[in-house]
């Protein structure tokens, strides 16, 4: 319930300023959608045939045996608004079953901003013309993965005259306002159920109305049931918004500071809050430190975007009962305390990784947890922000019979991502190749992997080498090698390379040329550089948020000191379109004027003159020849990105090595 019964008036208008353009108004208090068929929080269209209708006067009324048993539903209230009809359809007579269903098909075939493909549209066509009942046909769309449960769940919104909640911005200003005025409890229940409130008021009966939003296709009167037990007196009314904005709203803290954690939650329920706020935010790993003071407190902090950010704070009590569920469901080994820990759960759909680092505490050790995300899709190289002359360069590697293609950078710079979309781009599943993987843990799990292998520090029968000399013997094409730490290793490497294997690894270095120089370390003679098919160097740069960012238009002083250092690469500004990071963003980027990151990247193939040079050690030479094979550094695909208004200068001098030095205020 809420804190302050006479606030409960906020505004008694009947219709919402923050209704979409193209979405119609709200019909009258008193006809208001109650009650709707029970869906699961996944939607699913395995039953809809099953959803009916009868005539109501001026709405849809559901049959009496779908309704749920409660004691403050009557019948006059059980109705849905009627969906928008076309003017020639009116008054012709007693809404059918399908009316609902054909007002979506005809906004999924009309409108522009739903994401909906032409392939749909005529597959939508197809299927009227065979003469498909409309709610057969979504469902046969869906189970064609032709269309998303979003697509459909904002065209029942859209045809009903709901709002659709698609991006932070689209959140009403006095909902952050109504969740404070929310009591604990309720703002609980509402946050574990992703629930947004948008909007409340009084009705002309006494009674209360909430209006809410959330991720379901039709009004879900499990979720809401759950709701009213903490809310008996108010009456709800559904609007659609996206997973994604309802868990950013509650995680979104406006005044920037830490909150606590209330001490009586259970392991298992924080561990699902911990998870769950992470997915929302967008974050890819989560930090739980102890203080370092001493205090007996720890504070979760999520790393976004690259940066790590300070969100709530739990008791030591709690972080120990954490530490203990964790290594329970990630069967991690029982250690000493003051041992490290490592393991691997799966949750939420993702795979993720666990270290338990022992921190100094004033009593004893105190774990310190890190969890990383594991992204379970693979994405094709062009929707890595990679454009079309390096893709081309890395297909053209990957198409290789053998050989060795390295991926160099820093711990989160995305080497995995990209080794296994450059794998899957060239599909040698599909070409009977068979792939074998070796990691610590296995980050993807991709269907036509033949087999996938992890890395156990503990075990010598499971090292790396003992693992990657195994699957040698068993028979591979294409091997994918966690990562190359030492000379035994590298050499193991090269050594399949040369009887016929194609090998995918990393090492960690600044750029390319300094990975040839790293092997060279590591013991790999000169002339089995040329094995190398492609030593790849990245970093990741923020993308400007598509909502808040300024256009800056032609280059300025800025943006030339950045673009003047690749001015002997053919760099193209005739067509830039520059823009920059608003100061202060706005809330679908968390006021940092940055959402999202775009990959940065060099390619080096060496040649017999790159080659020679390194056997002879001229090593002052090797960007000269790098150049002269086509080379170009990563900086310059950050002032391609730059000049299409996907990141700016102030991004790349924070990434990009050599353009760390550089004094962008100076005149």
């Amino acid at each position: 319930m809420f804190d302050n019964k006479k606030d409960l008036d906020i505004n008694k208008e009947d219709k919402f300023e923050e209704i979409p353009s193209d979405s119609s108004s709200f019909s009258d208090s008193d006809q208001q959608f109650e009650i709707s068929k029970t869906v699961e929080d996944d939607f699913s269209l395995d039953d809809i045939d099953t959803f009916e209708y009868e005539s109501h006067d001026d709405a849809i009324t559901l049959k009496d045996d779908l309704l749920p048993e409660a004691e403050d539903l009557h019948e006059k209230d059980i109705f849905v608004e009627k969906s928008v009809k076309k003017e020639e359809d009116r008054d012709t007579g007693p809404i059918t079953d399908n009316q609902l269903f054909n007002d979506v098909l005809r906004i999924l075939k009309t409108s522009d901003d739903l994401g909906v493909e032409s392939l749909t549209r005529t597959r939508i066509l197809e299927l009227e013309d065979a003469h498909m009942i409309p709610p057969l046909i979504l469902k046969q769309l869906q189970s064609e993965h032709l269309l998303s449960p979003r697509q459909i769940g904002r065209s029942v919104a859209r045809s009903m005259g709901r709002m659709e909640i698609i991006n932070f911005q689209d959140i009403p200003p006095a909902a952050m306002d109504l969740k404070k005025e929310l009591d604990a409890r309720s703002q609980t229940t509402m946050r574990e159920l992703r629930i947004l409130p948008v909007r409340r008021k009084v009705m002309d009966d006494g009674g209360y109305q909430l209006h809410i939003a959330y991720d379901s296709a039709m009004r879900n009167v499990i979720t809401e049931a759950k709701l009213k037990e903490q809310l008996p007196n108010y009456r709800l009314s559904w609007h659609y918004a996206t997973r994604e904005v309802c868990g950013q709203f509650w995680v979104a803290d406006s005044e920037g500071s830490k909150g606590s954690v209330d001490s009586a939650l259970e392991a298992e329920d924080l561990l699902d809050r911990i998870i769950s706020d992470a997915i929302d935010a967008g974050s890819s790993d989560i930090h739980i430190d102890p203080s370092i003071k001493g205090e007996s407190i720890a504070t979760i902090k999520y790393r976004i975007d690259g940066f790590v950010k300070s969100k709530e704070t739990i008791n030591i009590e709690q972080l120990e009962r954490l530490r203990v569920r964790i290594e329970n469901i990630a069967r991690m080994p029982s250690v000493n305390l003051s041992h490290p820990n490592k393991g691997a759960f799966t949750r939420e759909g993702f795979d993720w990784r666990v270290q338990i680092q022992p921190h100094a505490g004033r009593s004893g050790p105190v774990p310190r947890i890190v969890i990383r995300r594991l992204q379970p899709d693979t994405k094709p190289l062009e929707d890595l922000g990679y454009p079309g002359y390096f893709v081309k360069k890395i297909k053209s590697a990957s198409y290789a019979p053998n050989g060795v293609i390295f991926w160099t950078g820093p711990t989160g710079s995305g080497k995995t991502e990209s080794i296994h979309s450059a794998v899957v781009s060239v599909d040698p599943m599909g070409r009977g190749l068979s792939v074998h993987t070796i990691e610590d843990p296995p980050e993807k799990r991709i269907e036509g992997y033949a087999v996938q292998m992890e890395i156990s520090e503990t075990d010598p029968a499971r090292s790396g080498l003992a693992l990657l000399k195994s699957s040698l013997r068993a028979d591979p094409d294409v091997v994918i090698v966690g990562e190359v730490r030492d000379g035994v290793m590298a050499q193991l490497v090269f050594d399949a390379a040369n009887t016929g294997h194609l090998v995918f690894s990393t090492l960690h270095t600044n750029n390319s040329i300094d990975g040839l120089m790293r092997l060279e370390e590591l013991g790999i003679q000169s002339f089995l550089m040329s094995y190398i098919r492609g030593m790849v160097a990245q970093r990741l740069a923020r993308r400007l948020c598509n909502h808040c960012k300024v256009q800056v238009g032609t280059p300025t002083k800025r943006e030339m000191k950045i673009l003047d250092v690749y001015k002997d690469f053919g760099l193209d500004a005739s067509n830039a379109n520059i823009y920059a990071a608003h100061e202060g963003g706005c809330p679908n980027c968390n006021h940092s004027g940055y959402a999202g990151r775009i990959a940065l990247a060099e390619i080096l193939v060496p040649d017999a003159a790159i080659v020679q040079a390194i056997s002879e050690k001229k090593y002052h030479k090797l960007e000269e020849l790098a150049i002269n094979a086509g080379w170009k550094p990563m900086g310059y695909m950050g002032c391609e990105h730059m000049l299409s208004g996907i990141t700016d200068a102030n991004e790349l001098q924070r990434v990009v090595l050599e353009l760390s030095s550089i004094d962008l205020d100076e005149d």
